[in-house]
Order: structure tokens, then C-alpha cells, then sequence
């Protein structure tokens, strides 16, 4: 049986519209409001493949359209068989409010399937910029001094370190990162110390392999190319390049690649931008997060 046919032998796909369930009194007091929308149940087994179950809810309040970003944060989730339903630990970046109509989406393990409800803990987090001016961080010309951080005031109080790289400087970094025999044997022993078979360190390799190239491209006339560490990126909601008018300029793509602590943002314009642009950095700040928290009981599994 092909990949496709086993797919369907396993795959189970259930879905419950929920209307308007609230989260908890708390987030009504904050001014915001929590409701879940939909529950779908996907069961499939495929190899390394597992199913989820999908959650989706949307957010609303007087004050939201002061809010930039928000994300859901789960920190504790289990169905009526106390199966933990969490599948990922990492904290889920900010959703910016403009993406799937504010519509915020859960992935979670797929319950037990003697389970008929599931609860979760958690907080609903929003990001108001308003809240703390220096959470917005403005860079003029900021393309004056290529391959030397950024010197401003605010980003040196935030302990964040940015550099625009010249192309020259892009490319002899991407040069570096190039997989050679030394690292493709590091990567070797590294999966094996992690238990992995041949075939899966050999699939990680070639996974591997193939990034490489598909971040390795000639950058367009025009790119900004930022570097900083992974961290700091992490602490960054957006950068944006503001054109002649003061206003953030349409962007064809934003990508970051990382390689272990380093990392790398690309952002491209869909026009030429000035000779110097100025940047806009929005920090993820303290001051600038609202989090309110949840406690979801029993709701029905579809």
C-alpha cells in the first residue's frame, strides 16, 4: 500500500464547531475577551508523522486594536485520561494582528481515544507597544556604515546588538556555513550520540544539505541583510524599512536563517528602497506584553 493509501487507513478527521466559550472572568476584567471557535481532532499515524488536535480561537476587546501582536501560551493541557496533550514546550512566536483575521491557532498531542473532553492552562499574550516608548527603536540611514552594529541609544539600553551586512560580507558568512567533511561528520556523531539510525542521520544530512542551498542565493539590489544572535531576533517583533513617506514599505519576503546562535534576517522590498533607509525595530519589551491567564475545563472532545 503507497504512502497515500496507508495515510487514509489511519487518518480520522473530526471537527466541532464550539459557539462562543469563554476563557475565564479574568480576561473580561482586562478589557479582553477569549473564545474558542473550532476543535478538530486530527488521528493519523504516518512514520515519524503523528496527527494534533487543532484548536482555534479568536480574541476581542475594546482596547485590542492597540495591540500589534498577541499568541496563546499553554502551559498545561491534559484530556479526562490525563494523557498530556502538550506537543511542543517552545513558546510560539507573536501572531501579528493582521494574519488569519486575528484568529490565533493551538496545536496540541491528539487526546486519548477513550477521552470525550480535555482542559488547559495558560495565558493569552499581547503585544502593545504603546505601552512603552522604548519598545519602538528608529535607525536613520541606517545603511550609512555597512558590517558595523548599530549604534543607538535604545537598542544599547535593550542589550541588543544589530548589523547590516554589505552583500560581500552576506556571502562570505554563507560561504562559512557551507557543509564540509568535518561537519558532516560532526553531525554524524551527533545523531548517533542522540540514538538515531543511519538512515535518519543520513535524511538529516541531505535535509540539512538542502537549507543550505536554498539560503546560499544571490540577495536582490535592494535587501536589507541584518545579523544579530538568535536571542536577540527572538526578542524582536518586527523590523521594518520605512520608505520616503515615513511608512513601512511592502515587503515580497521576510526570511531569518539561524546556525546555531547566528542568524540572519533578510527583508525585501517590493521597491527600491532610499540609498540609507530608515529602520524601525519593535522590542519585545516587558512593558509593552500584557498576559492574562486562562483555566479552560471539560470542553468536549468532537
Amino acid at each position: 500500500m503507497n504512502l497515500q493509501g496507508r495515510a487514509c487507513v489511519w487518518f480520522v478527521c473530526v471537527s466541532l464547531l464550539l459557539s462562543a466559550v469563554p476563557l475565564q472572568q479574568a480576561l473580561a476584567q482586562s478589557g479582553v475577551t477569549v473564545e474558542l471557535e473550532e476543535v478538530v481532532d486530527d488521528r493519523f499515524s504516518e512514520g515519524p508523522l503523528r496527527g494534533s488536535l487543532q484548536i482555534r480561537a479568536s480574541i476581542a476587546g475594546k482596547d485590542l486594536d492597540k495591540a500589534l501582536a498577541s499568541r496563546v501560551v499553554v502551559r498545561e493541557a491534559r484530556d479526562d485520561q490525563g494523557t498530556d496533550l502538550i506537543s511542543d514546550r517552545d513558546v510560539p512566536d507573536f501572531q501579528p494582528a493582521e494574519y488569519n483575521s486575528g484568529k490565533l491557532d493551538i496545536r496540541l498531542n491528539n487526546p486519548s481515544r477513550k477521552a470525550k473532553s480535555f482542559s488547559m492552562k495558560g495565558a493569552v499574550e499581547l503585544y502593545v507597544p504603546s505601552r512603552d516608548a522604548n519598545s519602538r527603536v528608529k535607525i536613520d540611514k541606517a545603511l550609512s556604515r555597512l558590517d558595523t552594529p548599530f549604534n543607538a541609544k535604545a537598542l544599547r539600553a535593550a542589550k541588543i546588538s544589530i548589523t547590516p551586512l554589505s552583500r560581500e560580507k552576506y556571502n562570505e558568512r554563507m560561504k562559512g556555513q557551507e557543509l564540509d567533511e568535518e561537519k558532516i561528520e560532526e553531525l554524524r556523531a551527533a545523531g548517533k550520540a542522540e540514538g538515531a539510525s543511519e538512515e535518519e542521520i543520513e535524511e538529516a544530512i541531505g535535509f540539512i544539505r538542502a537549507l543550505a542551498e536554498l539560503g546560499g542565493g544571490e540577495v536582490e539590489e535592494g535587501s536589507v541583510i541584518l545579523s544579530a544572535s538568535s536571542d536577540t531576533f527572538d526578542r524582536i517583533h518586527r523590523i521594518e524599512i520605512l520608505g520616503a513617506d515615513g511608512k513601512p514599505m511592502s515587503l515580497t519576503s521576510r526570511s531569518l536563517s539561524s546556525w546555531g546562535d547566528d542568524a540572519v534576517m533578510i527583508l525585501d522590498p517590493s521597491e527600491m528602497p532610499p540609498s540609507s533607509p530608515t529602520l524601525e525595530i519593535l522590542i519585545l519589551t516587558d512593558k509593552s506584553r500584557m498576559s492574562v491567564p486562562f483555566d479552560l475545563k471539560n470542553v468536549a472532545l468532537p
